[in-house]
Parts: structure tokens; sequence; C-alpha cells
């Protein structure tokens, strides 16, 4: 019904859509709502893909579908994308094209920023100086089973800071001193945190550190 803690953002923008507590008919509300837009867009990009076709050039022609993130819709009791979960994180990610394996699954994690690059690469252009993130060209053709990223950074303002792995999330919020900590594996929707539980220590400190070097990295304010 609630968010346990105050996150930074429990209160603004989506968050304030429907009422405290939320309550199963305007969750129901808001995805119906929500799988209506995503009706409308995949039909507006089948008219794109009919077009394509009917050029006479899908077959050189790449076509990537991405966008930005999700929004949490209810779930851990929060309507927007103003938090850490993987349900307001994650992005999609499909290509084809010449060169692209068809029916073939990645499960790497990959920055949306490196979209950029490996467009320039697919079309033969020098990426320039200025980007810092990674190409996954060698990824999406297949000629390399690695080039995904083994940790995810985010941040949210200076409420909330994570690192993710495919097994582990760390997630803390400045702000107030708190931590979070979840095993996806065998946790995926984030439900029950680990972070003081003495069979998760290592994880945690691991995680920990490599959180905070990436921070000092950076230059984050909040890094005490």
């Amino acid at each position: 019904p609630e968010h346990p803690f105050n996150n930074g953002a429990i209160k603004i923008r989506d968050e304030v859509l429907a009422p405290f507590p939320r309550t199963e008919e305007v969750v129901k509300i808001h995805r119906g709502e929500y799988y209506a837009i995503t009706t409308h867009m995949d039909r507006e990009v089948g008219r794109i893909l009919d077009a394509l076709e009917a050029s006479g050039k899908a077959d050189n022609t790449y076509v990537i579908f991405t966008s930005d993130h999700g929004l949490a819709m209810g779930s851990h009791g929060l309507m927007g994308k103003q938090n850490p979960y993987d349900h307001s994180i994650r992005m999609p990610f499909l290509i084809s094209g010449p060169g692209i394996p068809k029916d073939r699954r990645v499960d790497d994690m990959i920055y949306m920023q490196s979209v950029y690059p490996t467009t320039c690469e697919l079309a033969g252009l020098s990426v320039p100086k200025s980007v810092e993130f990674s190409s996954i060209k060698e990824l999406t053709t297949g000629e390399s089973e690695q080039g995904g990223e083994s940790e995810i950074f985010g941040t949210y303002l200076t409420f909330q800071r994570l690192i993710r792995t495919q097994t582990h999330k760390l997630i803390t919020y400045p702000k107030i001193g708190r931590t979070q900590l979840f095993d996806l594996l065998n946790d995926p929707d984030e439900i029950n945190d680990l972070s003081d539980d003495p069979a998760y220590a290592k994880v945690k400190a691991e995680l920990t550190v490599k959180l905070a070097d990436q921070r000092k990295a950076l230059g984050d304010g909040l890094l005490k």
C-alpha cells in the first residue's frame, strides 16, 4: 500500500497521481492505461516496420528498439520511475539488421548510452573520443559472447545510489543513511531486504566498496 520509508521522491510527480495508501482498484486502473498505451505503441511500431518492408530496404536497415525506463505501477507502493528498483530502471533493447543473428537473446547488462557508439560502429563510423561508454557491436553480432557490464551503477539526484550485478543489488539512500540489499536470483521482485542478514555480509561489503569507488571516481560530493 505504501513504500516503507521516504526514498527522497515519495510524494512528487507520478507518485501523487494516486492516493495514499494505494488500493487494488487504483493500481488496476493505472496498469490498464499503461497496457493500453503499450498496445497503441506496438501498433504504431508495426506500421513503421511494414512501411520499411514495403520500401524494399528492410534487409539493408538496422532497426533498434529501446526506450527510457519503466514505471512502478503499484509495485513497492510506488507509481512512478524515481526509484532504484528494476521495474523502474530497466529498459528494453532489441536490434535487428545485417549481420545480427535471429532469435538470439543475450542476458548481459548494458547501459543505454552504449547504443550510440554501437550504432557508430555498425555504420562504419569512428566513435567520438568524447563518448565514455563502450560499444556492444560484437555482442550484438555474436562475434563475442562478452561485451556487457559486470556492474551497473545508478543514481537519482542526491537521494539514491545503486550498484547492480547479475545476482545482487545494493541500494544506498545517502540522505537518510539507509541501505537495501537484494538477492536478484531468488528475489527478482526485490521484496526481501537482506542488508542486515549475516549470511550476506560479504556480498554487502564487496558491493559497498565497488559502489564507493565509483562514486569517488565520479566526484560524488555526498560520499562520506
